[in-house]
């Protein structure tokens, strides 16, 4: 059922079709080109063919993407702080369980031999620090 009429935003022809009795997934929106003038109408698609009872599920095309569910990671809260998920900040974090408490100064060159943001990198020390419940100045020993 092709339109006349045009219009000049693709949602006011939308807005036309559906409000003319077709549903929002079957208005296809035409666009009509009249030297530097652009308009938009609009037309019914034909309905998808539905599936027929029996039909493996393997047998119906889609067109989308399968969505991948994240996987679920138990992150532990200590001192109003959450540990770090899976990334470079988590990476900071085992980095500073098996060196213990250091100044920035001190990580910032292992940051920049591992490829890590040197303010990310303090940063995290400093929630690390909160995490373990550690409070002052880090003491250096030789």
């Amino acid at each position: 059922m092709e339109q006349a009429k045009t219009y000049t935003k693709r949602e006011n022809a939308r807005r036309a079709g559906v409000a003319a009795g077709v549903p929002a997934e079957l208005v296809e929106i035409t666009v009509h080109k009249n030297g530097d003038e652009v308009r938009f109408g609009w037309k019914q698609m034909e309905a998808p063919a539905p599936v027929a009872e029996g039909t493996p599920a393997d047998a119906v095309v889609t067109t989308s993407k399968p969505k991948k569910a994240a996987p679920k990671v138990e992150r532990v809260e200590q001192n109003g702080v959450k540990r770090p998920g899976p990334g470079k900040c988590l990476e900071v974090w085992e980095y500073l369980d098996q060196h213990g408490n250091m100044k920035p100064k001190d990580l910032q060159p292992v940051a920049e031999a591992r490829g890590w943001n040197i303010n990310n990198a303090s940063i995290e020390l400093y929630q690390w620090r909160k995490f373990n419940g550690i409070s002052g100045r880090a003491t250096v020993t030789s």
